[in-house]
């Protein structure tokens, strides 16, 4: 059998174009909100009063408290592709009391999920990296860094908090710890890295304006061993703990919504979210 020359260069340079060809675009802001909305779905079981009858496919969610439950459309990693964040939290007032006014607000146990548009138009649920605790995504700061991959990460500051070993109702104590952590959505998984971690007590908690911090100790993991167990004052010194709040510019922003608003009017509640997102710098350049 003879293959002329000229369909064998059209057979390769075919060949070519399907490999040189580019990703296809990503579908417009507006049509990708209408995606999310329309994968309620997948998404509704965040939300433990619509879980399907004799159904708990997150059982660990009970123990929740759904005001505090809030979402944020964003698009972390600069892909086209729009994300839907979760956050979920419970706080002292969702335990037995009494507790001081100075640390109600301050959550105990935090959780999270995160969502993606896929390439081919779908919305999954990604998976998720936990560094030592969940990050509290509501605390997320503007964009802090842009790798040589281009990987884009933000810095957050958890901060939980717990009932003293030894708390009695005259003499109210109440330890907390804060994490210290950097997150970036990377390759279809939400990252969280533990860069350092502080630990210690409140006292004087009986409003925030009095509330106050004693016996700190804190570690930065970046290898020196000087960095392990210091005084708070020693944290204060530290390069990280002096930096962590710094922005690349222009800053990014993220708006959160409550969980209710998304269950009451979803097409809203997510195009609400959309208008406060801002990406801020596209590369490393701090101001």
């Amino acid at each position: 059998m003879t293959i002329s020359l000229k369909k064998t260069l059209g057979a390769a340079l075919a060949a070519f174009a399907l490999t040189a060809a580019p990703a296809a675009a990503a579908p417009s802001p507006e049509a990708q909100l209408q995606m999310i909305a329309e994968a309620e779905p997948l998404w509704k079981d965040e939300f433990v009063a619509r879980w399907d009858e004799g159904q708990t496919p997150y059982p660990y969610l009970m123990r929740f408290n759904r005001r505090l439950t809030h979402i944020a459309v964003t698009d972390l990693d600069h892909n086209g592709r729009l994300e839907l964040l979760v956050r979920h939290a419970m706080t002292l007032m969702d335990i037995s009391g009494p507790h001081a006014a100075g640390v109600v607000d301050i959550p105990i146990d935090i959780s999270l999920s995160a969502y993606e548009i896929s390439a081919d138009g779908r919305l999954e649920r990604l998976r998720t990296e936990n560094g030592y605790d969940w990050p509290d995504l509501m605390n997320l700061h503007p964009l802090s860094e842009v790798d040589e991959h281009g990987t884009r990460w933000h810095h957050v500051r958890t901060v939980t908090v717990s009932r003293g070993s030894c708390f009695t109702d005259n003499d109210p104590s109440y330890t907390y710890t804060a994490s210290y952590q950097r997150v970036a959505l990377d390759h279809g998984t939400l990252r969280c890295q533990l860069l350092a971690v502080e630990k210690g007590s409140y006292r004087d908690v009986d409003s925030p304006s009095t509330c106050r911090k004693i016996h700190v100790s804190a570690s930065v993991f970046d290898g020196d061993p000087a960095h392990t167990n210091m005084s708070g004052r020693q944290f204060q010194q530290t390069y990280l703990y002096q930096t962590f709040d710094e922005s690349l510019l222009p800053p990014s922003s993220i708006r959160w919504v409550s969980g209710d608003e998304l269950n009451r009017d979803p097409r809203e509640a997510l195009s609400s979210s959309w208008r406060g997102f801002a990406y801020g710098a596209l590369r490393e350049a701090r101001g």
